[in-house]
């Protein structure tokens, strides 16, 4: 975690090991759902999935309700790994037979996410991201050096690199994966593990922006807000902050309604203050229409100034 003031966000790290089955409250998308109601949902998602997921060798039973919370979860784990270790098998073969990116990219995932094995996910996403332009494979693989990799027992089966992780993050930017040029650039701009470079983390933001990624948008547009690696310029970051704010990333309509606010680069006008800070409220707890992130889970990031 960098603690630092950069025209990007600082994300907030992530475990590497994700919850199997993650059940959004329904207030994601319906602002007005009472705790209740939000409660009692929770509850039938919940035996929805359980019910799907047990299953025998005839087919799709359903739960018996007069199991214990301890059995049925039980089972609904034995059936959950019989699944992903056979699903582990099935992309092993694509992976080998077909050399596709994405059957690589989730056969190295499901070997670390679900066998615990780090370092040979580790290998696996880097050979996808150098022989098959994988950049979804080339950004975890950098993720992964970044942080470094210790588990409890004292291994460390990823010593942390960030120079490679960097080196890794420009590849991907520049392949298939936009959202690493954010990474590239926080670490350009930081400048502590590699050389500061304000122009060059500039550059790497344009090309994620180009590619429709909007926190690459919303951080070259705070570049112009202020003056980082480029003379500062409220004008030109007004449409970058429009196209994001349109495409529901909640804080470029928020600095959007402080630049109406201040009146910096557009005419003073309080109405659109307003139109743009209710867009961020309702934006906020929404996914990013391209990386699939839940926004709230992103940091705050900078404001206009």
């Amino acid at each position: 975690m960098f603690a630092a003031r950069l025209c990007t966000r600082v994300a907030v790290a992530r475990p590497l090991i994700q919850p199997l089955v993650t059940v959004q409250p329904y207030m994601v998308r319906t602002l007005h759902s009472s705790p209740a109601v939000m409660d009692e949902s929770l509850e039938q998602a919940a035996k929805f999935i359980g019910a799907a997921m047990s299953r025998s060798e005839e087919g799709f039973v359903p739960v018996d309700d007069k199991k214990s919370q301890e059995e049925i979860t039980a089972e609904f784990n034995k059936v959950q790994n019989e699944y992903y270790n056979s699903l582990i098998v099935e992309m092993k073969d694509d992976c080998e037979t077909y050399r596709k990116a994405t059957e690589c990219h989730e056969y190295a995932k499901l070997m670390i996410e679900r066998l615990g094995k780090f370092r040979e996910g580790f290998e696996q996403y880097k050979k996808n991201c150098f022989e098959y332009e994988a950049g979804a494979s080339c950004h975890s693989a950098g993720h992964m050096l970044l942080q470094g990799v210790d588990l409890p027992d004292g291994s460390t089966p990823v010593e942390r690199d960030v120079p490679a992780a960097a080196e890794l993050f420009a590849r991907a930017c520049n392949t298939t994966n936009p959202r690493s040029c954010v990474a590239i650039a926080r670490l350009l701009q930081f400048g502590k593990f590699v050389e500061k470079d304000y122009k060059k983390a500039f550059e790497y933001l344009t090309t994620g922006c180009n590619k429709h990624n909007t926190e690459s948008c919303f951080s070259k547009a705070n570049c112009y807000l202020q003056g980082m690696g480029v003379e500062r310029d409220y004008s030109k970051a007004i449409p970058l902050l429009e196209q994001g704010c349109e495409l529901g990333h909640h804080r470029s309509c928020h600095n959007l309604g402080v630049l109406y606010y201040q009146g910096k680069g557009v005419e003073k006008d309080l109405d659109k203050f307003k139109l743009y800070n209710e867009k961020a409220q309702i934006f906020r707890f929404q996914k990013d229409p391209f990386d699939g992130t839940t926004q709230q889970h992103l940091g705050s990031g900078p404001v206009a100034h």
